[in-house]
């Protein structure tokens, strides 16, 4: 899986947002506003990940047991599914 073309990420004044931008924007249109978490992912995301490489990702950058960050990392995931963010 992976963000959809037309998803944008940038950082304004330390903080991460991410926007859709052309045919993106048809399906969703809105302003996500990413803690510092979600902006790793989201860049993860820009690329074709799985949710275990962006659970591996997660453990190596951040102290925190597996269990955990997979429960977080696939809350998100679906919320990026159920607004049609990301392409499987």
């Amino acid at each position: 899986m992976k963000l959809k073309n037309g998803i944008v990420t940038n950082s304004i004044d330390g903080e991460s947002f991410a926007i859709a931008t052309g045919e993106a924007s048809k399906e969703f249109n809105g302003l996500i506003k990413n803690n510092p978490t979600a902006a790793f992912i989201f860049e993860l995301l820009k690329t074709e990940q799985t949710e275990d490489s962006i659970v591996k990702a997660m453990t190596d950058k951040y102290d925190v047991d597996e269990a955990t960050v997979r429960a977080d990392v696939n809350e998100l995931l679906n919320l990026l599914k159920s607004k049609n963010i990301i392409e499987e």
